[in-house]
């Protein structure tokens, strides 16, 4: 059987991306960049104090008082005091061949001043709104005869655990390149989880590569507030790896303050900013799930599979610097004890297409490899 391949996007850049699910809003808010040439035409912010611009990613970077930043545009943010950074609780990066990617295109231009926050600067002509979205535990309930509310399809390969009070969940997450299709994406993060299917709350933290041209910009997205003045969420990384070559990663946390409630955005010793407690139905107390791994979402449905990679576009049974991972994972009690999982669960929508590999050792800890390339010999349908 021939195997016939969509046009395809390779994404030049990764950009890290952060997402919040709640069902106040009954949607999601994701974050969708656009990676453009083009460094006119564009907005400026309100606030702003200095602008660098990447001609390498085409990208423009405002740097904006901390005090301005749009999360403090919401009424629930009105006289809104910043809160301290929380200790860390990173570790240091243990395994000494691959290499920590917390690299930045624009960081080659220019820094922000002390008191502003980096924003990536929407681009015109790009559409800003809450994409409607199907949860991934409530769209495994879905009938054939149903639909997800964004009309396509995701699919998934994942590690999950559940049945326990969570304050929190980090891992290194292996970064790559993968190919995706026009108008379709392929992420890798963590899932913080809390409530039923029907009023489900979410914070996500990871990394994609994305054909999309729509979305909510990750500071514009209701109830984050930005703490670093170095790290611009859904900016271009510069490091990512390559096949039986180096390799890249970053050590991302999402991790619960039990005195003020929010939830803490962190990126290797970086405390980037924070989701407050009001905006949450039920992450406003425990995590009662915690996900690791990769999704592709394509824009219809349909009987052949679609060409968008995950992590590296190579099963999991390849390997070290063949298959995308998530290392040394962990998970923070109800005490806020860092511990590795021990019911981590492997759930995949077709193992031919996408699969996860989970394992341990004394380096990588709690690990697994996960991924696929979709379309392919081996992955002729669904």
């Amino acid at each position: 059987m021939a195997i016939v391949s969509p046009r395809m996007h390779l994404s030049k850049w990764l950009v890290l991306m952060i997402s919040i699910i709640s069902m106040i809003s009954n949607g999601r808010a994701r974050a969708r960049i656009p990676v453009s040439n083009e460094v006119t035409g564009f907005e400026k912010p309100k606030g702003t104090v200095k602008t660098i611009e990447s001609h390498e990613s085409g990208e423009v970077i405002d740097c904006v008082d901390i005090n301005k930043q749009p999360a403090f545009d919401h009424p629930l943010r009105k006289n809104h005091t910043i809160q301290t950074n929380p200790s860390s609780n990173r570790k240091a990066n243990e395994a000494g061949h691959v290499r920590g990617a917390v690299s930045q295109v624009w960081w080659k231009y220019g820094k922000c001043p002390k008191g502003t926050v980096p924003i990536r600067r929407v681009q015109n002509g790009t559409t800003r709104h809450v994409k409607r979205w199907t949860s991934r535990l409530k769209r495994l309930n879905l009938s054939e005869n149903e639909s997800d509310d964004d009309g396509g399809e995701h699919r998934y390969a994942v590690g999950t655990m559940s049945g326990g009070k969570y304050l929190g969940a980090q891992a290194y997450l292996n970064l790559w390149k993968p190919e995706v299709v026009d108008d379709e994406f392929s992420l890798a993060q963590i899932w913080v989880i809390a409530g039923p299917r029907e009023e489900l709350n979410t914070v996500e933290a990871g990394w994609m590569g994305d054909g999309y041209k729509t979305g909510c910009y990750n500071t514009e997205c209701r109830g984050f507030v930005q703490k670093s003045d170095q790290f611009a969420l859904g900016a271009a990384l510069e490091e990512f790896s390559t096949y039986s070559g180096s390799q890249y990663e970053l050590l991302i946390a999402l991790v619960k303050n039990p005195y003020t409630g929010s939830w803490w955005l962190q990126i290797e010793d970086m405390s980037i900013g924070y989701w407050e407690n009001d905006v949450f139905t039920h992450l406003n107390g425990y995590a009662d799930r915690i996900e690791f791994g990769g999704e592709v979402s394509r824009k219809q449905k349909g009987p052949i599979p679609t060409s968008t990679q995950m992590g590296s576009g190579h099963l999991p049974s390849e390997g070290f610097a063949k298959a995308a991972y998530f290392r040394s994972i962990k998970f923070f009690d109800d005490g806020l004890n860092i511990r590795d999982p021990e019911n981590l669960i492997k759930v995949v929508d077709k193992a031919e297409c996408y699969d996860v590999k989970r394992e341990y050792d004394v380096t990588y800890e709690a690990h697994f490899y996960y991924g696929g390339p979709g379309l392919s010999a081996q992955c002729a349908s669904y």
